[in-house]
């Protein structure tokens, strides 16, 4: 017989779960637990609905004997629960980890336990995973992100659902959950870090949102009403959004382009950009750089962690970031050479041979231009391009052959240091074009099936 108060809280949940169709009796599921009062609450919830659940713990070893305490007593919990189906955990070395990828410790624990839920689904052990999050943990999400300066997409709060991770408790309140565990006399661990206001989160939860309930009393249940009118406008917009983006970008096999009039053409352009752009890590700030950007000449170049974006002519690209930058491979005389993504074939011939093959050439070189670099472009790299007088820096001969900006780091280069005697696909230097039988010389380069070139 289920108590009045686990009645309540599961009639919150089962409304949200049919609603949003968060998961049916054809998933495995499994329970995010630290050992607090939260998780703990959902673990004898969940129990108590008989719904059979594995029990995911991570040890971050931040608490000394506290940590391994909670272990301890996840341990007895999960032999104690009837549809508890076992308990899998995991200890990490948090502040070593936070040391050696220079991140903060709230990060780094986030990270590792990310990725030890990322493993746990992929070998199978679960095709859900519900977290404790409830409805006051969307009010510290929503103020935290405020402080941010977060758009729609974070004051919106926590989603209830992404990709295998559910969160089917943010209509019940900390005090619901609360109430079930101290009438339900359920045991829990007390974690000391939870009132250390180093950390944002627990200065919004312990000192700034009481003391607006103080002068507020109703502040929570009514912010929480307008989170919940926020989230659906803001599914609104992403969908109105997603529609205009689809008129202005076009991927072609990985590569995305953006027109660039008509992404200046709307009333606040960073922001559409932003939506495109947020899921390859660049942010809000770098969106307003751009749009700037495109209002000047075109050339410019924009990094996040794992994207290159160009503005051009008439259009914006965007592709993975280059893994080219920086190989330089010594040519000392004949044979192969292989940088990220193009190989370059060196060999002696007794007759000049012509084809059309663009990205085969004979040429002359004189022992003097060895050794070569075999490499991608530099800035100040320049050449003298066949059949012209004189010296033509890379970066305007590309623009003469109408090269998009974004192509000029993918395009091998054969150089004697700054000047570039062959860009490969294009065009050779005219100091080693052929003029006679000595120092013959055919050069090819053969590009990589599994590097993309857009």
């Amino acid at each position: 017989m289920l108590s009045i108060c686990a009645n309540i809280v599961l009639d919150h949940i089962k409304k949200d779960i049919q609603s949003y169709r968060l998961f049916d009796e054809t998933d495995q599921l499994a329970l995010a637990i630290s050992g607090g009062k939260d998780s703990v609450a959902v673990a004898h919830l969940l129990n108590e609905w008989g719904v059979p659940f594995l029990m995911v713990h991570v040890n971050f070893g931040l608490r000394g004997e506290d940590s391994d305490g909670d272990e301890y007593f996840l341990d007895n919990l999960a032999n104690d629960l009837t549809n508890c189906i076992g308990l899998v955990k995991r200890r990490v070395e948090t502040k070593t980890y936070a040391l050696d990828h220079k991140l903060g410790t709230q990060e780094a624990a986030r990270e590792l336990r990310y990725q030890f839920f990322d493993q746990l689904y992929n070998e199978k052990h679960f095709t859900k995973l519900i977290t404790a999050h409830h409805a006051s943990d969307q009010l510290e999400t929503f103020f935290i992100n405020l402080y941010r300066k977060s758009g729609i997409k974070g004051l919106r709060g926590i989603p209830s659902a992404r990709d295998y991770l559910l969160r089917p408790f943010l209509t019940v309140t900390q005090n619901e959950l609360l109430t079930y565990v101290l009438s339900a006399d359920i045991a829990f661990r007390e974690d000391k870090s939870n009132s250390d206001s180093y950390y944002l989160r627990n200065r919004f939860r312990n000192t700034i949102i009481p003391e607006i309930k103080k002068e507020l009393p109703d502040f929570e249940s009514r912010a929480l009403s307008s989170l919940n009118i926020l989230r659906k406008e803001s599914e609104l917009f992403s969908a109105l959004m997603n529609k205009e983006i689809g008129h202005i970008l076009v991927d072609k096999d990985g590569a995305l382009e953006i027109q660039k009039k008509a992404l200046l053409s709307f009333p606040q352009a960073e922001v559409i950009l932003y939506q495109i752009l947020d899921k390859h890590l660049f942010n809000f700030s770098q969106c307003e750089q751009i749009v700037k950007a495109c209002l000047a000449d075109s050339g410019k170049v924009f990094y996040s962690d794992t994207h290159q974006l160009s503005i051009d002519r008439s259009l914006i690209f965007i592709i993975p970031k280059p893994e080219n930058t920086g190989q330089v491979l010594l040519v000392s005389g004949t044979g192969e050479y292989a940088i990220h993504g193009a190989t370059l074939n060196l060999k002696h011939v007794q007759e000049a041979l012509f084809t059309a093959d663009p990205n085969l050439e004979c040429v002359m070189l004189d022992p003097s231009f060895f050794p070569l670099q075999w490499r991608y472009w530099e800035e100040g790299d320049f050449i003298s391009p066949l059949g012209m007088e004189g010296t033509k820096l890379m970066s305007d001969f590309f623009i003469d052959l109408k090269i998009p900006v974004h192509r000029k780091s993918q395009i091998p280069l054969l150089c004697s240091q700054k000047e570039v005697l062959w860009v490969s696909g294009y065009r050779i230097s005219d100091k080693i074009k052929v003029k006679d039988d000595t120092h013959l010389y055919q050069i090819s380069v053969i590009f990589d099936v599994q590097a993309k070139y857009y």
